[in-house]
């Protein structure tokens, strides 16, 4: 199996989860790499991903799983580097003995949000809340969530805001979540979000997933 931890920045950012991974799927051809599908009547390329950024948000740790024998892993990211839009580029590639399931392990993100001004101190507090409602699109119709357990993190600095927010089975949405925060007055919106990092649980501590696979 092999991994690779790529960005999705500028125009990327905008491509549907599915687009993306088409790309991503078409530069593994365009690489020659050989990679396993699946039986069946229409088979499809063994690849897999973590869970997708809404739209707009930008990335510097998204993960691509690709089912190959292949494993010389220096090589393997230049020649996806060669063959991939800049926006998508890799810095990172590791060769494992079997599917990382990552989707199901990564349970949290850190994000750093670029405002359009300085962030007060006051969004903190939300850490203290026993509970933090906000409006989210789901299932059709705007709905309040309860969200407060999905916080973990929040650190700010001059115009930055830094969140840690639960990712995978138990996702918050960034793009929802800052929206949200205009009631301390930050203003940013989704392509202002960038995901720096995704953590899975080791030993009962963050770890990046990154650190997870050596």
């Amino acid at each position: 199996m092999i991994v690779f931890r790529h960005r999705k920045t500028g125009e990327t950012s905008f491509l549907s989860h599915i687009d993306t991974m088409r790309v991503l799927q078409r530069t593994m051809r365009r690489m020659r790499a050989e990679v396993k599908y699946s039986a069946g009547f229409v088979p499809h390329m063994l690849t897999y991903s973590t869970t997708p950024l809404p739209l707009g948000v930008q990335s510097l740790a998204e993960y691509f799983v690709a089912d190959s024998p292949l494993d010389d892993e220096k090589e393997l990211l230049e020649r996806f580097n060669d063959n991939i839009p800049a926006g998508l580029k890799a810095d990172f590639c590791a060769v494992v003995p079997q599917n990382p399931n990552l989707a199901a392990k990564v349970v949290a993100s850190l994000y750093e949000v670029e405002a359009e001004e300085n962030v007060s101190e006051d969004v903190k507090e939300i850490l203290g809340l026993d509970s933090y409602v906000m409006k989210q699109f789901k299932k059709g119709q705007m709905l309040d969530v309860e969200v407060r357990n999905k916080i973990f993190a929040i650190e700010t600095e001059g115009k930055k805001l830094r969140l840690t927010l639960a990712t995978g089975n138990e996702n918050l949405r960034v793009d929802s979540f800052v929206e949200s925060l205009s009631r301390y007055g930050v203003k940013a919106c989704a392509n202002d979000v960038t995901r720096l990092e995704q953590f899975v649980l080791k030993d009962g501590r963050f770890v990046a997933a990154k650190e997870a696979l050596l």
